[in-house]
């Protein structure tokens, strides 16, 4: 029993001290990424080569889809980034409508009209068909800040596709 706990902690603590050195590793974000905020699940992510369809995991940097936000909460850096997952591809029918979105005539994802702060939340409007380039991301947690307010993006503003671990 008691080598089995021992095992347990080494095991544990060889875990720990990788992804330790993971992190002090230059560029170790491009290839590990800890998610802290309930916009998608927390907890570790790591880059993949997987193709960007509805359903995966992305990052984009916040001043390149948000950059007024950003400004406004300093969040302009290289590493400054939002993970979310992929909700609509080239193709998807997209509607922004009042305090709702849907995608594909689906069920209606709510939209705020204030941050937690209080301060207003800018909101695009309309409904269109994304063209080839185009996708909509979308956090999981309905307080996520997202495609809801920013809009459809570019897909070569995708900086990678990530996977839990």
């Amino acid at each position: 029993m008691q080598k089995r706990r021992l095992l347990i902690l080494l095991l544990a603590g060889a875990a720990a001290g990788a992804a330790l050195i993971a992190f002090a590793l230059p560029a170790a974000s491009d290839r590990l990424l800890y998610n802290h905020t309930p916009s998608v699940p927390v907890g570790f992510y790591i880059r993949t080569h997987a193709p960007i369809d509805r359903g995966t995991f992305v990052t984009v940097r916040a001043a390149d889809v948000a950059p007024a936000a950003a400004r406004a909460r300093d969040f302009e850096g290289p590493r400054d980034r939002f993970i979310k997952r992929v909700a609509a591809v080239a193709g998807d029918r997209v509607c922004a409508e009042g305090d709702a979105l849907t995608v594909n005539d689906g069920f209606a994802i709510p939209r705020r009209v204030h941050n937690s702060a209080g301060a207003p939340l800018r909101a695009w409007d309309g409904c269109r068909a994304l063209l080839e380039h185009e996708v909509l991301l979308l956090g999981d947690a309905e307080q996520s800040f997202d495609g809801r307010y920013w809009g459809p993006i570019d897909r070569n503003l995708i900086e990678g596709v990530w996977r839990p671990l």
